[in-house]
């Protein structure tokens, strides 16, 4: 199983491929475009902002840090 840290490289691999023209394909074998740059653009933020999370405790440790104060 890949981690997000590795997601999120792949995703700005794709990027930089798809802004220099060049192929990216998926997995699952779909080809991403400059049409879909929108999209990874959309997956990068998410990945960074699940990252940004686990580095600070996830949610649990958010809401029970909240509780205690």
């Amino acid at each position: 199983m890949t981690t997000n840290r590795e997601r999120l490289q792949w995703y700005l691999d794709a990027e930089r491929k798809i802004l220099n023209q060049q192929a990216v394909e998926t997995a699952e074998g779909e080809k991403l475009t400059l049409a879909s740059l929108a999209t990874v653009r959309r997956e990068i933020e998410r990945l960074q902002g699940l990252i940004a999370r686990e580095q600070q405790g996830g949610r649990r440790s958010m809401i029970r840090r909240n509780y205690l104060e």
